[in-house]
């Protein structure tokens, strides 16, 4: 058996009506406009079953309809590959300072974004040297307040964007460490703004304490964070260093991106 087929996902679990809508998006690769008879031609099914993909298409932005009754890529996978793309120039610009940082301070060491509004998506990390360590998958998301790097985040956007926030977001008591509700968050995150840090106190996992910092644009506002985090007796008795290491790989970062 070919390495690339036994890799392949099992055809038990592929859905056949999202393969077939990203094959029909697939098919403007090499075609600029298609009809839905067009589409239901190349993809060997029926007019009326074209229609109603190219109709679900458009309705989410991935295609739109043209004046001639035609249909064409949409702006929403323009933004969708700008989101990656983003995403991947940011990994590869900060990776260096992060595998550093790791190295220096025994700890973990994480990158992560808002991902949705409400959690955040820890997109790199680099693992520390220490034998008792966390280990986050990339990829990982949480709700961004249990998290230093979602409070370190929160905290640097805008107000209707906080409102937003706290109208969209739970608040589990995963610990008894907790943020229990929206005023507690906001106190939380007036807290944040003072320090100029953010810290997960145990409140996502017993025996986890984690310190971000964010990583802001020109006009101030959070685009990412970064942290450093391990079990809490390590953490405690090495907080300051800690902190300043993360001040200074953000201010590291900030000079290649500004």
């Amino acid at each position: 058996m070919h390495k690339d087929e036994r890799n392949a996902p099992d055809p038990r679990y592929i859905l056949s009506s999202v393969d077939s809508a990203l094959s029909i998006l697939n098919l403007f690769y090499e075609h600029e406009e298609l009809s839905a008879s067009e589409v239901g031609r190349r993809m060997g099914m029926s007019r009326s079953t074209a229609f109603r993909f190219m109709v679900t298409l458009e309705r989410r932005g991935y295609v739109t309809k043209t004046a001639g009754g035609k249909y064409r890529l949409g702006l929403n996978l323009f933004s969708l590959g700008m989101v990656a793309y983003n995403r991947m120039e940011l990994v590869s610009l900060v990776h260096p300072y992060l595998t550093r940082m790791a190295e220096d301070c025994g700890e973990t060491c994480h990158v992560a974004i808002l991902s949705d509004g409400v959690h955040v998506m820890f997109i790199d990390r680099a693992l520390g040297t220490s034998s008792l360590k966390m280990d986050t998958a990339v990829g990982y998301t949480q709700i961004a307040h249990c998290t230093a790097t979602g409070k370190a985040i929160l905290a640097y956007q805008p107000e209707s964007a906080i409102r937003q926030y706290l109208r969209s977001a739970s608040f589990p008591q995963i610990t008894r460490n907790a943020i229990p509700d929206a005023n507690a968050l906001l106190r939380r995150l007036d807290q944040v703004r003072r320090d100029s840090y953010a810290s997960d106190e145990e409140e996502a996992e017993v025996g986890l304490t984690c310190y971000g910092m964010p990583l802001l644009d020109v006009s101030g506002k959070a685009y990412a964070a970064i942290s450093i985090s391990g079990p809490t007796t390590r953490m405690l008795q090495r907080k300051e260093q800690h902190l300043e290491r993360i001040a200074q790989t953000v201010k590291a970062i900030s000079r290649m991106t500004v």
